[in-house]
């Protein structure tokens, strides 16, 4: 029973070494997940690869948001959707932050983006201090708005 892999276990497979792809696990069979093989594979996996699923995860929340607008736009018409817009464009121009958080959304924007129900990194986390700003005396939010209106 080895403990430690052997020196020629690889951490990562690259097709430029050579076009043989093995596993890490049994060196005699392929890897058939990097191979790909039993179906076509686009050449923009094969060139960058990565999966397509990657992109459409990236751009989650905007196609999101653009099919909850279509659906909107189905049910209720073309009104609905377009004062849901104008209304996440008049919060998102307005500089209203009692608080004074470099938080980069407002709890308006969360209620229009129905965001209001989840905990995100960010929400947790608003400083590079982590923590600290949460924990410190005089950081509550009655002080930052007595500070802020200079009482």
């Amino acid at each position: 029973m080895n403990i430690i892999p052997a020196s020629s276990f690889q951490s990562s497979v690259s097709t430029a070494q050579n076009k043989e792809l093995t596993s890490n696990a049994v060196d005699t069979l392929p890897d058939t997940f990097r191979m790909q093989e039993g179906g076509a594979v686009p050449l923009s996996t094969q060139m960058n690869d990565r999966h397509p699923l990657e992109s459409k995860l990236r751009n989650w929340e905007q196609t999101e948001r653009g099919r909850q607008m279509e659906q909107y736009r189905q049910v209720f018409g073309i009104a609905e959707p377009m004062k849901r817009v104008m209304e996440l464009n008049i919060v998102k121009s307005t500089e209203f932050n009692p608080l004074n958080t470099s938080h980069h959304t407002s709890i308006h924007e969360d209620i229009l983006l129905n965001k209001d129900n989840s905990v995100a990194w960010e929400d947790i986390y608003r400083n590079n201090d982590g923590l600290q700003s949460g924990m410190m005396v005089g950081n509550d939010v009655h002080t930052k708005i007595e500070r802020s209106l200079g009482i």
